[in-house]
C-alpha cells in the first residue's frame, strides 16, 4: 500500500516568523513528504516567505481580512479539497511543530485517527459509551478518561 498523500494547512497572522520557519522545517523533515502545503495568511500578504521554502510544494493563500483560526483553516481545507491531491489533511497553527515520522505507516495512521472520526476501523474495535457518572468519578480522582 502506498503512503498516504498528505496535505498540510498552516494558519498564520504573520506575527511569528521564527516559529513559522521552524514549523515549515519540521514539515519538510517528515518521512512521508507533504503533497501540498497551503499557507493561509489571516490579514497578512505573506510576501516575506519564498514560494519554494524548504523544498515544500507551498501554496500561499493571503486573506484580506482576519477570519480567525477556524475561518483560515476552512479556507485552506477548501483549497486542498478542491485540488483532489491529498488523502489526509493536517491543520497546524504557526506556533506548532510536527514530530518526525508521525505518519510512518497507513495502518498506524488509521489507528491514530480512529479515535477522532466515526466509522474508521481501529485495531481495538469500536469504543463503547461511557456513563457520565464514570466520567465524573474518574475526573474527580485526577484521571480524566478518553471519551
Amino acid at each position: 500500500m502506498p503512503p498516504p498523500r498528505v496535505g498540510v494547512v498552516i494558519v498564520t497572522m504573520g506575527t511569528r516568523p521564527r516559529e513559522l520557519a521552524a514549523l515549515l522545517a519540521s514539515v519538510a523533515r517528515q518521512d512521508v513528504p507533504a503533497t501540498r502545503v497551503v499557507l493561509v495568511g489571516n490579514a497578512t500578504p505573506l510576501t516575506d516567505l519564498p514560494d519554494d521554502a524548504w523544498g515544500l510544494p507551498l501554496t500561499k493563500l493571503p486573506l484580506t481580512e482576519n477570519l480567525g483560526c477556524p475561518g483560515g483553516r476552512n479556507a485552506g481545507l477548501a483549497l486542498l479539497r478542491d485540488s483532489d491531491a491529498v488523502d489526509v489533511a493536517v491543520e497546524l497553527d504557526d506556533d506548532g511543530l510536527l514530530m518526525t515520522a508521525r505518519l510512518r505507516s497507513p495502518s498506524a495512521l488509521r489507528a491514530w485517527w480512529g479515535g477522532f472520526f466515526e466509522g474508521l476501523r481501529t485495531p481495538c474495535g469500536p469504543r463503547g459509551p461511557v456513563a457520565w457518572r464514570t466520567v465524573w468519578r474518574m475526573t474527580r480522582l485526577g484521571r480524566p478518561p478518553v471519551v
